[in-house]
């Protein structure tokens, strides 16, 4: 891609994350803390999904099926076996290298523990913490590797200015990725969640929250446009990953109203709601060695619908509507939703799916082999490719974040000021976090205050310290 082509196409993906945002007047909770665990009504308050970016359901072969080596389309070869500590996968090789710039890689490349240990890291019920079971250091190192040196046409993920003199290059990259840490530890991974989780009880965590959440609508208008992906009313998928609390909600899942019918008893596609004070007495998903089964969630046992789970079933009272292509919910470290969202997504690093005359495709996608249209639980369930769940946050980093530009808040100056001012001033991550959270510099800015300020400031004091920049 040249360079007069990102000119014209940037401008067009940054209005189009806009207008697919996520945010919505009415959010004010990107995360929420752990509901009671003795059945009482919960926290209204969202427990991981909702972040700003932003077929058939595909099985897991679907899902992992992609060749390796490079394609026809130059996409990267892969490496296997998978490359060892210290080490990351470029072209095909095992390479101690991130970016070459020894400030930079020896941070990345060290110790994995540390950060597994101390900054990805996750809340259990009970409020203690443990290192994350779905967020690894080792597959973000990758996913930044690949975005820096491979990244999306001419677009590249920002470490620093060849020019820039040492080692303030490596302060300003590494601040860089710890602004993107410090958003995803508050949006998802304090929660361990991939997948959005059913949070919305306003309407009785109802089975439709998967088309939306608090008066949402991930397939509608407020996520429409027009590299969107196609409505499918015969996608067919369940969430690999929910909330973990006394009760909690099962993983939402999307089918055609037909499929339903067999469960819910009914030929007008209503669904139901989650019953979360319905006790599993003797409590057999909580019984050493048990395994959730796989497949559909609405054909699991009661009471087996996943790992853990000591209350709740689903009930098709009709309560809720229908979840018939209602497959686009947030997914990735910070949260992509909608058709509009996972169709720039397919077309910019996937398989492609729109008239390359009118969209001209970057030269050598990095997933040709990963259709994100008909199967959008890639970002969360494929082995293949783990570094997915990143890969979607730092798209949506690259594209909203490092060139936002707003009444004189230019967030790479900004950046720098706050590197070479010493790194005290709190007002460069408040803003960034408004940038994340609420789609401006200095919210409320018409979509409300912005949430988990103080969360988001600590996260970021933890991740520098973690890093030595402190």
């Amino acid at each position: 891609m040249s360079v007069s082509r990102l000119v014209t196409i940037v401008p067009a993906l940054l209005l189009a994350l806009q207008a697919c945002s996520a945010v919505s007047p009415d959010d004010t909770s990107d995360g929420g803390s752990a509901p009671r665990r003795d059945g009482a009504t919960p926290i209204d308050e969202r427990d991981g999904g909702g972040g700003p970016i932003d077929g058939d359901g595909g099985t897991a072969s679907d899902r992992d099926g992609g060749s390796s080596g490079t394609t026809d389309g130059g996409a990267p070869a892969s490496c296997a076996p998978a490359c060892g500590s210290g080490t990351v996968c470029v072209d095909g090789e095992c390479v101690e290298r991130v970016s070459g710039v020894p400030g930079i890689d020896s941070v990345l490349l060290g110790d994995p523990t540390r950060f597994d240990e101390e900054v990805l890291i996750s809340q259990n019920p009970d409020l203690s913490w443990r290192p994350s079971r779905i967020y690894k250091w080792r597959d973000f190192v990758q996913a930044v590797t690949t975005m820096h040196t491979r990244g999306i046409g001419d677009m590249r993920l920002w470490l620093g200015e060849p020019g820039d003199p040492e080692p303030a290059r490596s302060r300003y990259a590494l601040v860089n990725l710890a602004a993107f840490l410090a958003q995803s530890m508050k949006e998802t991974i304090r929660y361990d969640a991939c997948d959005e989780n059913n949070w919305d009880m306003t309407n009785g965590y109802a089975i439709s929250n998967a088309c939306g959440q608090l008066g949402q609508d991930y397939a509608g208008a407020g996520y429409d446009c027009e590299m969107a992906c196609p409505r499918d009313p015969s996608m067919r998928m369940t969430a690999v990953t929910h909330a973990q609390w006394y009760g909690a909600p099962g993983p939402l899942f999307c089918a055609p109203n037909a499929t339903l019918a067999s469960v819910s008893g009914r030929s007008d596609g209503r669904t139901g709601r989650w019953n979360y004070g319905f006790d599993c007495y003797p409590y057999p998903a909580s019984q050493p060695g048990f395994v959730a089964p796989g497949g559909d969630a609405w054909t699991r046992p009661q009471c087996e619908v996943y790992e853990g789970q000591r209350a709740g079933r689903y009930e098709w009272d009709g309560s809720g509507g229908s979840v018939e292509g209602c497959c686009w919910w947030g997914r990735g470290v910070i949260q992509t939703t909608g058709r509009c969202n996972f169709g720039m997504l397919n077309h910019y690093l996937g398989a492609g799916h729109l008239d390359p005359a009118r969209f001209p495709r970057p030269a050598g996608a990095l997933y040709p082999d990963v259709n994100f249209c008909r199967d959008p639980e890639a970002i969360c369930a494929s082995t293949e490719h783990p570094e997915l769940k990143w890969i979607a946050g730092l798209f949506y980093w690259m594209s909203s974040v490092e060139p936002y530009s707003r009444d004189g808040w230019v967030y790479k100056d900004r950046l720098r000021a706050f590197v070479d001012g010493g790194m005290t001033d709190g007002t460069f991550i408040d803003g960034v976090s408004g940038i994340v959270n609420r789609g401006c510099h200095n919210p409320p800015c018409g979509t409300g205050p912005l949430d988990g300020a103080a969360d988001r400031r600590a996260n970021f004091e933890l991740v520098l310290t973690t890093m030595g920049l402190r």
